[in-house]
């Protein structure tokens, strides 16, 4: 048998009762069953996490990952980021994942990325350029975004197949878990991300920022402050460019997406400056050799 419709459009319904029912593992045999009788094309943004899988995941590389990482001592700026975080999470368009957030003590390191399942981590190199908490909360709405889309389910699929995903989630994989956790950390890629993916997270972080009560021109402002000191550095790498690339016409993309919003609301926002001069700013030792 041929069809040219894809896996997703053919058993949409089988697939989420064996999610609730068996979780991935069973949904791996009936795939199997189908690519077995049918030629068929599996779309490019088919999941094949559920959510209980998702955070399982998330959880074993957020554990990996807080042993090569150190992870901020101060509980006040832990605290404060949280808060933010906290704000944004609760009108993100996903419930359904405890989101985590988790500053890590590296003021050389300008990176921020999310795990699948909920989990946020933020380096202090990031905190450092950020001049309110505006700014701060863009990246982090563009962060919480990715989950929110279940893009981390997208991309995993995509890229690994489903017998891996399997064994990840039934902890079967612990040295592939500590070499996506050692990846994470190294060259900052959370799950290579599409271009499509970060055109959506741009578009749902903007909005949660709005909706948050920030001022969405900050995300704006972050990524123009980005591709300056990228410029700068002579095309120096930057962690958060492996999943973010910085490109003009993504830059024209986010001035686009403030036409959504009325000018004169969104710019009687406050930025929270002081705020984030004294919790954030005022915690951060400054990077070694300035």
């Amino acid at each position: 048998m041929t069809t040219n419709r894809s896996l997703p459009e053919l058993i949409p319904p089988v697939l989420a009762a064996l999610f609730n029912r068996h979780g991935l593992v069973a949904a791996i045999a009936l795939a199997a069953v189908v690519a077995a009788g049918c030629a068929t094309t599996v779309g490019q943004d088919m999941n094949l996490l559920s959510t209980e899988e998702e955070v399982e995941i998330g959880g074993q590389l957020a554990a990996e990952i807080e042993t090569q990482e150190k992870v901020h001592e101060d509980p006040e700026l832990q605290a404060y980021v949280r808060m933010v975080g906290d704000r944004l999470a609760r009108v993100a368009p996903r419930q359904d994942v405890p989101f985590q957030f988790t500053v890590i003590d590296d003021p050389d390191t300008i990176n921020a990325f999310a795990l699948p399942g909920g989990h946020v981590y933020i380096y202090t190199g990031l905190l450092k350029i950020c001049e309110h908490e505006a700014e701060l909360a863009g990246v982090m709405a563009h962060e919480i975004a990715h989950v929110a889309a279940y893009h981390h389910g997208e991309s995993l699929t995509r890229q690994m197949g489903y017998q891996t995903l399997a064994s990840l989630v039934l902890g079967e994989q612990p040295d592939r878990i500590a070499a996506l956790a050692a990846n994470l950390v190294g060259t900052g890629v959370s799950a290579s991300y599409s271009r499509e993916q970060e055109r959506q997270a741009d578009g749902l972080g903007m909005e949660m920022l709005w909706r948050a009560g920030y001022r969405p021109e900050a995300m704006v402002g972050f990524m123009h402050k980005l591709m300056m000191l990228d410029q700068e550095g002579g095309g120096a790498y930057l962690p958060i460019f492996s999943s973010h690339p910085p490109t003009q016409e993504r830059f024209q993309q986010l001035q686009a997406m403030l036409d959504r919003y009325p000018a004169d609301q969104r710019r009687s926002l406050p930025l929270y400056t002081e705020r984030y001069e004294r919790e954030a700013l005022a915690r951060i030792p400054s990077a070694t050799g300035e």
